[in-house]
């Protein structure tokens, strides 16, 4: 038997890949970054989509005569300046409309969210990847370091611009279905406007720690940029209360984007060049130092190390808790900061309405008979609580997606040709994943008590309230193992923000377009009670249980019959 050498038949040895799989993510740089990152496109969709249909929906609700438009005007006016800051925006105006209304009080936060994705989110894209070694592969193909950095930029691009698509509609929708005196209306242009304005912030912001990545890896871009991106947000949300701030704010894109409220009908675009130009520059300068340098090659600035008990070396519960941790810890100080100061403000909120308006008072007594404003758990219930569900919900998005990934890259098919069973690797691993929900809670426990000791009072009921949002995040826990287990862990986490986003527009929607009661009681948070207030449902408590522990059992029973996944 002989065998010759020669060339291949045409067409011999080549595979095809279709239109729909390479939009999906496979036969392209840009199309597989796309789709990595689809969470948290999604994610940041829902959260700034819905936070603008709610801000909209509650004011329209609460001030829906000219007596209260002008009782809110004089309430804001005699704010003292220091309140501006905690909105991030210095200059409210028009604050008795629609637009106003919704570009002071969540303006600055939805700004803030897109900055903060965009910085985590280019920190990793190219200087994670290259860490570790998945880059190496790709970099040997013709394809070149630069065309690769740049495909994966234009994934990032393509998910901001969908991110202000999503708000540009948002703002649409929003001035239609809760415009209730004139003034209100949100034209279509006012929508982009403030859209492409959140676009601009969040990518100059984020171009910063593309453009540091290469030299100083992720840890250290993505700590640089966000000193840089959060010091310049509360720079110039204070500049009003500390006027030595104001020259600072305005050598950041923050300070010159201040008085571009195109919600307001102040809409110069030359206000928003500088940023892009920023982003520009900085994304031009991150794609030539990934093309001119090694792959992996970086500066490294001292960090201290996690402990060794922690590194998850101690079997697939140790190991699946020690990689969720820093996620969990990482959204556990963002939601912990935002009740800390929440929770502070309290007590000049609630001494501003009394002395200055106090038929402002009246009105908040009205419309919110069970809470006291006095304490910080009255407030905290008010205006952190729902905010407090939602961050929970998405952070277990994220930790679920974590968890899921040992199959969807394809490592369990190894850890499975150990002695370890589909069963014990399950259950261990979403054992992990609730015990780093439980470090989510206990460090948004720390800024609810923090925040309550700055305003006085009682402070042990809101941070035994904190518990109930720990149960709502482990609920959700429990429903993405679910669908991991029975269904594919390749959308689980996709499936929890989906609920979250769901249970979001319920609790807001259904009160602000006056529907059935009977839907919002599909919502688990409408069977929670009011926990900053001590008010706890002992129903929802035991569904969250069930739910968590319930969806850990029959994901390990799900595993166990169907075929595991590539």
């Amino acid at each position: 038997m002989t065998a010759h050498a020669g060339p291949l038949p045409a067409g011999a040895g080549r595979s095809s890949t279709s239109t729909w799989s390479r939009i999906y993510g496979l036969g392209t740089v840009y199309a597989k970054t796309l789709r990595d990152s689809r969470l948290a496109v999604l994610i940041l969709c829902g959260l700034i989509g819905g936070m603008f249909l709610a801000t909209g929906a509650a004011f329209g609700g609460a001030y829906s005569t000219p007596e209260s438009r002008r009782e809110l005007a004089t309430l804001v006016a005699s704010l003292p300046p220091v309140m501006a800051g905690i909105y991030g925006n210095p200059f409210p105006t028009a604050i008795d409309t629609l637009g106003g209304s919704i570009a002071w009080k969540g303006g600055g936060s939805l700004g803030l969210m897109a900055a903060l994705w965009s910085v985590l989110a280019l920190s990793g894209t190219l200087a994670g990847e290259a860490r570790r070694g998945s880059l190496e592969f790709v970099a040997t193909t013709p394809l070149g370091m630069r065309r690769i950095a740049v495909e994966k930029l234009f994934a990032h691009l393509t998910g901001m611009a969908i991110v202000v698509v999503v708000l540009a509609l948002s703002g649409i929708v929003t001035g239609a279905a809760f415009n209730t005196l004139p003034g209100d209306e949100i034209s279509v242009g006012s929508a982009v406007g403030f859209a492409a304005w959140l676009g601009i912030v969040g990518l100059a912001s984020g171009s910063v720690a593309f453009a540091l990545a290469p030299v100083l890896g992720r840890g250290g871009s993505a700590a640089i940029a966000g000193a840089v991106l959060l010091s310049g947000y509360f720079v110039n949300g204070y500049q009003g209360a500390v006027p030595a701030f104001a020259p600072v704010a305005n050598i950041t894109w923050w300070g010159w984007t201040a008085h571009f409220q195109p919600l307001t009908g102040q809409a110069d675009w030359l206000l928003l060049v500088p940023g892009a130009l920023v982003a520009i520059v900085l994304f031009v300068v991150g794609v030539e130092l990934f093309a001119r340098r090694d792959l992996g090659v970086t500066g490294r600035i001292p960090w201290p190390s996690m402990p060794e008990s922690l590194v998850g070396l101690r079997g697939p519960a140790s190991r699946s808790f020690g990689e969720r941790l820093p996620l969990a810890a990482s959204w556990g100080i963002g939601i912990g900061l935002f009740a800390f100061v929440l929770g502070g403000a309290a007590r000049s909120f609630s001494q501003s309405i009394r002395d200055s308006a106090p038929e402002a008072m009246q009105i908040f007594r009205s419309l919110f008979p069970t809470i006291d404003l006095e304490g910080a758990g009255g407030f905290l219930e008010l205006t952190f609580i729902m905010f407090g569900f939602i961050l929970a919900g998405f952070a277990a998005s994220t930790l679920v997606n974590g968890w899921a990934s040992d199959e969807t890259s394809g490592r369990l098919e190894v850890l499975l040709t150990t002695p370890l069973s589909r069963a014990r690797w399950t259950l261990a691993g979403g054992l992990g994943v609730f015990a780093s929900v439980a470090v989510l809670t206990v460090v948004i426990a720390l800024g609810v008590g923090l925040g309550s000791a700055v305003t006085g009072g009682d402070i042990a009921t809101p941070i035994a309230g904190t518990v109930v949002i720990g149960l709502y995040a482990l609920a959700l826990t429990g429903v993405g193992l679910a669908v991991g287990g029975v269904i594919s862990t390749s959308f689980a986490g996709e499936a929890v923000a989906a609920i979250v986003i769901a249970t979001f527009l319920i609790d807001f929607l259904v009160p602000a377009l006056d529907l059935p009661a009977a839907i919002r009681e599909l919502a688990l948070t409408s069977h929670l009670g009011q926990p900053m207030l001590g008010v706890w449902d002992p129903a929802g408590i035991v569904a969250s249980l069930v739910l968590a522990f319930g969806g850990l059992a029959l994901s390990s029973w799900g595993l166990g019959r169907r075929d595991v996944s590539v």
